[in-house]
């Protein structure tokens, strides 16, 4: 078939540009569930296009076969995240600092760590030592201390060793249990291997860090600023 402008303008080929279109559109999606959707919309646009103006049953096929993928790979992640079951304290901690997360993938993040209860007097992080955890506390009270003096608390909805527990860095203070208190705690290998087997859940992970880190510099300008 000679390519001309007209051709090129039909309502035939108008109707493949859409289907291109569209999967143009889905490469910019943020959740891999709408890039979805807009793969199927473009491959039955396609399809569409392949059986009506092209009289070509293999494109067709291929198309249909690209449906039914995707379809398969949403419903599969629509039953693992029915499936995703919280307790309380577990929700908290999603809803808190996990959000930016599926409920199949918040599962996934729970499952690498483990919940504790710490006694006072109970160490977390030793100044000048390695960090082999990340902890998340979800009740009780953290004291922070920097050469033996305290400079400050960590209480519910903050991370503790965030700022080393990745790099395997030293601890900068100390953080000391203050009052029993219940926490999820994370080793640092099931970090790294979160990284490298998971980069867009550890990411998406790391935003809820990131919140957290904001209040409590936030937090700590604000007790600076006092007189």
């Amino acid at each position: 078939m000679e390519l001309t402008l007209s051709s090129a303008l039909s309502p035939g080929a108008m109707v493949g540009h859409f289907a291109y279109l569209l999967l143009v559109a889905s490469m910019l999606m943020r959740t891999l569930f709408a890039l979805r959707l807009l793969v199927i919309a473009s491959a039955l646009v396609a399809i569409a296009y392949a059986a009506i103006w092209l009289n070509d049953p293999v494109s067709s096929f291929w198309e249909a076969l690209l449906v039914l993928v995707n379809i398969l790979q949403i419903t599969r992640e629509w039953i693992a995240n029915r499936r995703a079951r919280f307790s309380v304290e577990e929700q908290a901690f999603v809803d808190a600092r996990l959000s930016e997360l599926s409920p199949s993938e918040a599962r996934y993040v729970l499952n690498l760590g483990v919940w504790a209860d710490g006694a006072a007097g109970t160490i977390l992080t030793t100044q000048g030592e390695p960090v082999n955890n990340l902890v998340y506390l979800i009740a009780g009270a953290v004291d922070i201390e920097f050469d033996n003096a305290k400079v400050g608390s960590c209480f519910p909805g903050n991370y503790i060793g965030e700022m080393s527990v990745l790099e395997g860095g030293q601890a900068s203070a100390t953080a000391t249990v203050s009052e029993p208190s219940r926490y999820w705690m994370v080793s640092a290998k099931q970090l790294r291997k979160l990284h490298q087997n998971q980069p867009k859940i550890a990411a998406a992970f790391e935003v809820g860090i990131a919140r957290d880190l904001r209040a409590k510099i936030i937090k700590a300008n604000e007790s600076h600023a006092l007189p």
